[in-house]
């Protein structure tokens, strides 16, 4: 057979997975490397700008405390202060004054110029130019009124103010431009006030903010430091920079996190478009902040010559990447290759790869040979089943002609763990309601509740001993293998065995399961005797009732002797039913229960029988006679009760037929009365004409009891027989009295009347007038209707 040419799709997924994963993983180390690359780079030019501006506010802190010493050095010059004290100084002492805080500012070259204030006198002399003026002629009024409020200046404070003075144009110092001005930072130290709480004399020391620029500039170095710097004083002051290129929006996008954080960090946050490094550091000496603002651009510039590089690497990795992936690949499906080949010549499997590749025709090849192979498995385990199901079931139900060597190893072919050379116990499990059960489930479902069943109880009982469940069809058998203990300490370990499996199955099959023990064998081969023994005992469930635990110490009180049947009983219960009376005949019935109690299960039912026999062929005899019909049928009763289960059940159907035979005979009691009732009331008026009519004669007439039909007749209307008579009698006379042309004594022979004075007696007692009025009113009554037409 010739090799079938399969298409090589599997390869060219191998080779394209191969190479895809190969670049994703390049470009993923690429990009990682890129990425650190671009957070070294800011790390190191925030290092180097959190250097430069640590420097800064080194300088910064430094040039403070050199215009604090200077004011000091001031302050302690005797001159100076007599200059800033006394309220009348000669002209050479101001001179000598000037000139000595001249020197000094010229040894301090960060310092523009320097006042001496006299609150006395209110003058203010000035090192610019050597000029002396008043407080109110003072060129520079921006000083003069932060002395008169006091503003930004506490005594014996000292600390810079930022702000901006006059550009003289002339050298005299009288001109001045007043479109030009000169930002300082102002120290003012003053130590004494008046009792007005004015200022009394300061010395207030300018220094240049360009001496900051210069300072900055020259600490700044060019290439990673490129881009501005500020300074920002505790109330966001701009001190140095210049914030008029930013909206307010991004100032506040620079001075909101600084403000928040109060630390030295550093942070990107966009300006004008484009994404800035914004480093920051903090002086505790001046509370001044520090921050220098670079764009990004300036920054990665040489980050990005470094991606091309990478990308140029990543590229020539690549193309030998892809050559060792081709190779590998091509490694990888050779073996794979020759499998298809071979699989292809088998026979069996199919040749034909129209529409499909290599991986697909593998995938049916593999799934054709499981398919196979668990239809082979599952057919030989069914067999394997089936026949260790009908080996275990022969052995119950039949005597084993093997010895025991032979029935072990039959046994262990079938991984049954029992010891035939031991005692065993043949166990029925039955399932209780077993008809409802029948009509609720399916067959299938109910092989598997018997599967769970004889399950359970195996993994139950393997805790004591070993056993194994047969499934019967009806029924379930559990063999279990004797202990060495006495019979009835191992009837005892059966029972709570028994007792656990039946909470078992109530509590997660919800069905009632009854258990039956037998006695145990010798041998197991003769274990089907213990089953017909157990078979025997199960018909004990119709006694102990469902859910009970049936053994030969159950059944030790049953009586073996000769069965009397209770005739006196049977005669009470007969009469009590012909009479209708319910509850009686229940009673009785109990009884004839209680006396049945302790005989075998055979004498029981089969009198159960004899008993619904009875009771049938009274209600024919009764039938016969024609007063009541019932509509039972012995043949229906006796299928019915047959398949009950326990005796509380047919208890139950024999109370629903005493109690249907007793409402038909008192209906039909209720009937007969009626119809005898109504005989003696048609004999009334037929014959009340007769005086001797009484209840005597109608009771013979009727061939009863004159007493039974006396009761019978007022049971049915209320009153006895002579005070019916006598109420018809009477009823007859009164219409008999409207009447024109009669009187009382040819009434009395017409109703058969005897003596006249208890007529007239009676006829007022139940009319409440005489015979005379009445005959008067009535006869009157229909003379206004004849007369009214």
């Amino acid at each position: 057979m010739s090799q079938i040419k399969l298409p090589r799709t599997m390869f060219i997924r191998m080779f394209t997975s191969f190479t895809l994963v190969f670049i994703c993983i390049l470009l993923a180390l690429s990009y990682i490397l890129y990425v650190n690359f671009q957070k070294i780079g800011v790390n190191f030019v925030s290092a180097a700008n959190s250097n430069a501006l640590s420097q800064i506010s080194y300088s910064a802190t430094y040039l403070n405390e050199a215009s604090k010493t200077f004011a000091i050095s001031l302050l302690t010059n005797y001159r100076v202060q007599s200059v800033m004290y006394n309220a009348k100084n000669d002209y050479e002492d101001i001179q000598e004054a000037l000139e000595d805080v001249s020197k000094l500012k010229n040894a301090n070259q960060f310092v523009h110029s320097v006042y001496v204030y006299n609150g006395t006198n209110n003058q203010i002399y000035s090192t610019w130019l050597q000029s002396s003026n008043t407080k109110d002629s003072f060129f520079d009024q921006g000083l003069v009124t932060i002395i008169d409020q006091k503003k930004q200046v506490t005594r014996g404070k000292f600390y810079p103010v930022l702000r901006k003075i006059p550009v003289f144009i002339s050298a005299d110092g009288k001109d001045i431009d007043s479109n030009q001005k000169m930002s300082v930072l102002t120290y003012i130290f003053y130590e004494y006030e008046d009792t007005a709480d004015r200022v009394k004399g300061a010395i207030v020391v300018n220094v240049k903010v360009d001496y900051l620029k210069e300072l900055i500039h020259s600490l700044s170095s060019s290439g990673k430091n490129e881009g501005s710097t500020w300074i920002v004083d505790q109330n966001e002051q701009l001190i140095l920079g210049n914030m008029e290129q930013l909206s307010t929006a991004e100032t506040a996008a620079v001075l909101q996190p600084i403000q928040e954080s109060g630390k030295d960090a550093f942070f990107s946050t966009t300006i004008q478009g484009k994404k800035h490094l914004i480093t920051y550091v903090t002086s505790e000496a001046l509370n001044w902040k520090f921050i220098h603002i670079v764009p990004y651009s300036i920054i990665f510039q040489d980050m990005e010559r470094l991606g091309w590089i990478t990308i140029a690497f990543c590229l020539g990795v690549l193309i030998p990447g892809v050559l060792i992936v081709f190779y590998l690949s091509k490694k990888l499906y050779s073996p794979i290759r020759g499998l298809m080949g071979k699989v292809s010549e088998l026979p069996r499997f199919p040749s034909s790869v129209e529409n499909r590749d290599d991986i697909g025709y593998l995938n049916d090849v593999i799934s054709m040979a499981i398919q196979q192979n668990e239809l082979i498995n599952g057919e030989k385990k069914t067999a394997f089943f089936s026949r260790r199901l009908e080996f275990m079931r022969r052995l119950v139900s039949h005597s084993s002609d093997d010895c025991p060597p032979d029935l072990q190893s039959s046994l262990n072919h079938f991984n049954i763990g029992l010891l035939a050379d031991r005692r065993h116990f043949a166990i029925i499990l039955m399932i209780d309601r077993y008809e409802q059960f029948l009509r609720t489930y399916s067959a299938a479902d109910q092989q598997l509740f018997r599967y769970a069943i004889g399950n359970a109880a195996e993994e139950i009982a393997s805790r004591s001993t070993n056993n194994c469940a047969v499934d019967l069809g009806d029924e379930v058998v559990l063999v279990l293998e004797a202990s060495d203990e006495s019979y009835e300490k191992q009837l005892r370990d059966i029972s709570l065995i028994i007792a656990e499996l039946q909470n078992w199955i109530q509590s997660n099959l919800k069905l009632s399961m009854t258990g039956v023990i037998g006695y145990s064998v010798k041998q197991l081969q003769d274990i089907s005797i213990s089953y017909q023994e157990a078979v025997q005992f199960s018909k004990y469930r119709f006694i102990f009732g469902q859910g009970s635990i049936i053994s030969s110490d159950n059944l030790k009180h049953m009586k073996t002797d000769d069965f009397r049947p209770p005739l006196q009983l049977e005669k009470t219960f007969d009469e009590l039913l012909v009479y209708g009376k319910y509850e009686e005949a229940i009673q009785a019935y109990e009884q004839i229960v209680a006396y049945l109690n302790h005989y075998s299960y055979d004498i029981v039912i089969s009198y159960l029988y004899y008993l619904a026999f009875n009771i049938y062929k009274r209600i024919k005899e009764i039938e016969l006679n024609g007063s009541t019909t019932f509509n039972i049928q012995y043949s229906t009763f006796v299928h019915m009760i047959s398949r009950m289960e326990t005796i509380g059940e047919i208890n139950a159907e024999f109370h629903v037929l005493i109690r249907q035979i007793a409402e038909s005979m008192l209906e039909s009691k209720v009937n007969r009365n009626q119809q005898i009732v109504s005989k003696v009331i048609g004999i009334i008026e037929s014959n009340y004409m007769d005086k001797s009519l009484c209840q005597d004669s109608i009771a013979l007439l009727l061939n009863l009891s004159k007493y039974h039909l006396g009761k019978i007749f007022r049971n049915v209307q209320g009153k006895a027989i002579a005070e019916w008579l006598m109420d018809y009698r009477l009823s007859i006379a009164a219409e008999l009295i409207t009447k024109p042309n009669t009187n009382v004594a040819e009434i009395l022979d017409r109703i058969g009347w005897e003596n006249q004075n208890y007529f007239y007696k009676m006829f007022k007692t139940k009319y409440g007038v005489t015979t005379t009025e009445y005959k008067l009113r009535n006869t009157s009554s229909k003379n206004k209707v004849y007369e009214n037409g």
